[in-house]
């Protein structure tokens, strides 16, 4: 017998309605039976005949259903189990048919002994009566396997959801180091080539940033400022490392800065601008992010104008851009659109597109 399924509230409310149509079908079921046959009989009698035989089923329903969850009738057990219910069944059903058979001797008075009516009776209904008995039981099993069958089916939902949410955290998780031991060559590229100043402003930036991100460590996603504003600090480091040789703009409409969005989605793709179209070169390089809202899409864009990646190629994959592929697919499944290359003008683009969400009120005007 499963616990959770014994420890289930009866639902007296549906028993007592259940049996109490059945008690007026079978009343009227007798009435009708009493006209055809000529029998004079108020209308009100069947029913005060046959409901509180009805309602006697009712008050017992529980109790079979306990019998069942005791005793299946199946498994190993079976037949011991369905020989008890037979004899609980007949028994059940004789006792009733005692009871029924006094309790009309008293609205249609009758000179035949009260158990020699109760012995016609069970003769005549206990096939149909004990047949009562054993539907209880089929819906009582119908009834548990279902609830269990939504239950496995609960339990498994969560389980995929749980094991989807560890997988998004494991692939951020993967991200963050990977950031970090950027930002820590850059630094380590400073103090070797003697700018101690630039070097500690860099630690400082990189302080800030790791704020950011452990503010936000267990949120898969965010208001888009909020990663904006990520992106704006990670860049400053970037400026640092490359003085004049990197330019920045952040352009993003007003309406969408409340969209949400993966946190540190951004980070990779401004990454793979750098090292493609920054670099890997002397002259001055511009990187750009965008946002923007289309229908019912949001579209972040992040390009360079470096040389690109030659005529027709893609850029390849880093650890960051796979899991970034990665997130959106847990994320998204397949309602989102990310492609990386050469852009129409020159340069490199980085496109993505996202379902249009705003991130909930309590998420917004946060730092």
């Amino acid at each position: 017998m499963n616990p959770s399924v014994a420890r289930r509230p009866i639902p007296w409310g549906l028993i007592f309605g259940a049996w109490t149509a059945y008690g007026v079908v079978q009343a009227a079921e007798g009435f009708i039976n009493y006209q055809i046959r000529g029998t004079p009989v108020l209308w009100w009698q069947p029913l005060l005949a046959q409901l509180p035989q009805a309602f006697v089923w009712a008050l017992a329903t529980p109790g079979i259903m306990w019998l069942g969850r005791r005793f299946p009738i199946v498994g190993p057990r079976w037949p011991q189990h369905v020989a008890l219910h037979l004899l609980i069944s007949v028994s059940f059903v004789f006792l009733q048919d005692v009871g029924y058979a006094y309790h009309i001797s008293n609205i249609w008075p009758s000179p035949r002994p009260v158990m020699a009516m109760a012995l016609q009776l069970f003769v005549v209904w206990a096939l149909s009566d004990g047949m009562l008995y054993w539907m209880v039981l089929v819906v009582t099993y119908a009834v548990d396997h279902y609830r269990r069958f939504r239950e496995r089916e609960l339990t498994a939902a969560q389980l995929e959801t749980q094991l989807a949410q560890a997988d998004l955290q494991a692939l951020k998780m993967q991200l963050q180091p990977h950031f970090l031991y950027n930002a820590l060559h850059t630094i380590g590229s400073l103090v070797r080539t003697g700018d101690r100043e630039n070097a500690v402003r860099v630690v400082a930036g990189l302080g800030g940033l790791l704020r950011l991100v452990l503010d936000h460590a267990a949120q898969q996603e965010v208001p888009l400022k909020q990663e904006l504003d990520f992106i704006r600090s990670y860049l400053e480091i970037e400026q640092i490392r490359f003085r004049d040789r990197l330019q920045v703009t952040i352009q993003a409409e007003p309406d969408v800065l409340d969209a949400k969005v993966p946190h540190l989605i951004l980070q990779p793709l401004v990454e793979n601008a750098i090292r493609h179209g920054i670099a890997p070169h002397l002259f001055a390089s511009k990187v750009t992010v965008a946002a923007r809202r289309t229908s019912s899409r949001l579209e972040l864009v992040v390009r360079d104008d470096g040389p690109g990646t030659g005529v027709g190629d893609t850029a390849r994959p880093g650890i960051g851009l796979s899991n970034t592929r990665a997130r959106l697919t847990r994320l998204y499944g397949d309602d989102f659109g990310l492609a990386v290359e050469n852009a129409a003008g020159g340069g490199l683009e980085a496109r993505l597109e996202l379902p249009f969400a705003l991130a909930p009120v309590d998420w917004v005007g946060e730092a």
